[in-house]
């Protein structure tokens, strides 16, 4: 008898389970909205610094398997080489990241 009336209560209607399914629904989309919203913040932030990974990691290929990061004016010769070094582009992708990341404060500044 016990069994019966715990299979009996555990059964929803056609009703309940619409009404189950739409604040789950609602719920899930809550959710769903609020995670987003954070990994889109997040995204952007990497999608801006992707360009100075990549010319880490075109550095770090074209040297070899060692991971040495020579810095400019170190090598006597290394300013008559051509294609001499990618710091002067991390550089510059650095600044871009910079203008871009405080472009608001700069407009606030500037008018």
């Amino acid at each position: 008898m016990a069994a019966a009336l715990r299979s009996r209560s555990s059964t929803f209607t056609s009703s309940e389970q619409w009404l189950l399914m739409i604040v789950c629904g609602f719920l899930g989309y809550v959710v769903y909205d609020a995670i987003m919203a954070t990994a889109s913040e997040l995204l952007q932030r990497l999608l801006v610094i992707s360009p100075l990974h990549l010319v880490v990691v075109v550095h770090w290929m074209s040297t070899g398997s060692n991971l040495n990061f020579p810095m400019p004016g170190s090598e006597p010769g290394a300013i008559h080489r051509a294609g001499g070094s990618p710091w002067g582009v991390t550089f510059v992708l650095l600044l871009l990241f910079f203008l871009i990341f405080y472009h608001p404060s700069f407009q606030d500044l500037i008018f």
